[in-house]
């Protein structure tokens, strides 16, 4: 694999590899530390991945070991709870919650996809543009009570349709 393909692997992963350790560590600081130590490893071990396999899996494998590293050279700090063997144990059962995490997020694409394009704008900017509500109602000409039940049965439809997606894929 070239430089370029695997560095392209590791960048299209950040936010995914970020959400699995900070599910470890739950500390934002730390776990952007162990983020970048865990690109450094992965960049340094990159001979060592086979293309075609799972590279989420075996990115998770370097990130748990590294959050266990770190916790280990924090072991001085005694506001710490955190051990290498309960990181261990949570990786464990982050790495199956992760797995779920990647057909979840490709049916809400798609469920999202089959909203009605009023629900589509309502959604997109709420969500992905962080409009305020009073923003959205002025926007799109409705009273704020009107964005917030429309925001509230875009929610439970969009739950539906994710439900329905994985059940048909046996995900759910």
């Amino acid at each position: 694999m070239k430089a370029e393909e695997f560095a392209e692997l590791i960048t299209s992963r950040q936010k995914s590899l970020y959400g699995y350790i900070y599910s470890l560590l739950g500390r934002p600081s730390s776990s952007w530390d162990v983020l970048q130590n865990t690109n450094l490893v992965l960049w340094r071990k990159k001979d060592e991945f086979k293309l075609g396999t799972n590279f989420e899996a075996w990115s998770c494998t370097v990130a748990r070991f590294q959050a266990m590293a770190f916790l280990r050279d924090q072991k001085r700090d005694p506001l710490s709870v955190m051990t290498p063997e309960l990181v261990d144990l949570l990786g464990e059962e982050a790495e199956l919650e992760h797995e779920k995490f990647e057909p979840r997020m490709k049916a809400l694409k798609e469920c999202r996809e089959e909203l009605s394009e009023k629900n589509g704008e309502i959604l997109n900017l709420f969500y992905d543009e962080d409009q305020k509500i009073e923003s959205i109602s002025e926007r799109m000409h409705l009273t704020q009570h009107a964005v917030k039940q429309a925001l509230f049965r875009i929610r439970r439809s969009l739950q539906d349709c994710i439900n329905q997606k994985l059940k048909m894929q046996g995900e759910g």
